[in-house]
């Protein structure tokens, strides 16, 4: 949104609730917002006079149930539809899109599979908040650092992700203790809620019998990730069905090298601009902790990989850069 204002377009935000932290978000941006349910008649008159009212020229929707409302009232007030493809998966309403925004070439090659147009998607890598994530707090840093002890960690992961089965925390576990067995004291930050849940219970397991108490902080949610990337050496997203990895992209501008799973959309960040290692499931953790313990051995060589994730994210991924890429799809869409 912001982008997209800083060019001068007019922004209207329409998605479900009116409570949350898009809402809020939304809000505190001084964007206009409308909480529907996105479900029945009522709704799909409701946007119609909402384009029509305020001469809406590009629908852009997220997620399924949006994009079919989206596409519907595209239909019924002839303005062009672009979605954003938020899921390695293709759902019908795909091939009715005027353009389709992906993340990663792994879901474009989904599209391409199911008969879409390769004229109808684009790969748009979304735009992060550089500066936030370059210039972590000071203060809020040194608070974490003192709290969790880092300095006397020799390789500090993070991962920050949504506490489900997917996401393979149980890999960044496996990592740990690969670490561990080769005689290095690692951490591991895990970032991301909610904390009590079956699939939790079952990681304080795996945790409690491999002794690991000690070298693993559940943070829950919190506004603080760039003061806490900033005090690890690699951000790891190992999960599967994975569309990219926006934590990646995020822990690259806090100078993080990433630890993607090979075969996912985030591993095209480490195929693309070389800024980190993969996880292969065949080879198990043992290659990819030895790889990342001879990195931070050789501070020179460790240094200079930071450097480049820190310039990758600033050339590649920036707001600015994002908007631009936005609105030459819009252009297309209304041609």
């Amino acid at each position: 949104m912001a982008a997209l204002r800083d060019l001068g377009h007019d922004v209207v935000v329409v998605a479900r609730g009116n409570e949350g932290y898009v809402a809020d978000s939304v809000r505190a941006m001084g964007v206009p917002y409308h909480g529907i349910r996105m479900k029945g008649l009522k709704d799909i008159l409701f946007l119609r006079r909402l384009v029509r009212s305020q001469k809406i020229e590009i629908i852009h929707s997220n997620l399924d149930r949006a994009d079919y409302v989206g596409l519907l009232v595209g239909r019924l007030t002839g303005i062009p539809v672009v979605s954003t493809m938020m899921v390695p998966r293709c759902h019908p309403a795909c091939r009715f899109m005027d353009k389709i925004a992906v993340l990663s070439n792994k879901q474009r090659d989904i599209l391409l599979g199911k008969g879409i147009p390769p004229a109808k998607i684009e790969v748009i890598r979304p735009g992060i908040d550089i500066e936030r994530f370059s210039h972590p707090d000071p203060l809020r840093r040194e608070q974490w650092k003192k709290r969790t002890a880092t300095d006397d960690f020799d390789v500090i992961f993070c991962h920050i992700s949504s506490m489900l089965p997917r996401k393979a925390h149980r890999i960044s576990l496996e990592l740990l203790q690969a670490c561990r067995e080769r005689g290095v004291k690692p951490l591991l930050f895990i970032i991301g809620d909610p904390l009590e849940s079956d699939y939790v219970a079952s990681l304080k397991e795996i945790i409690a019998r491999n002794g690991l108490d000690s070298n693993v902080v559940f943070t829950g949610w919190t506004r603080d990730v760039p003061e806490i990337l900033s005090l690890s050496h690699f951000t790891v997203l190992p999960s599967a069905d994975e569309a990219l990895g926006v934590v990646l992209m995020e822990g690259m501008a806090a100078g993080t090298p990433i630890i993607a799973r090979n075969g996912e959309g985030g591993a095209e960040l480490v195929d693309v601009y070389e800024t980190g290692f993969l996880f292969r499931e065949q080879e198990g953790v043992a290659p990819l902790a030895e790889h990342i313990i001879t990195l931070r051995r050789d501070q020179a060589r460790y240094n200079a990989l930071s450097g480049k994730c820190r310039e990758t994210a600033e050339s590649e991924f920036s707001m600015a850069g994002f908007g631009n890429n936005l609105h030459r799809l819009y252009v297309q869409a209304g041609n």
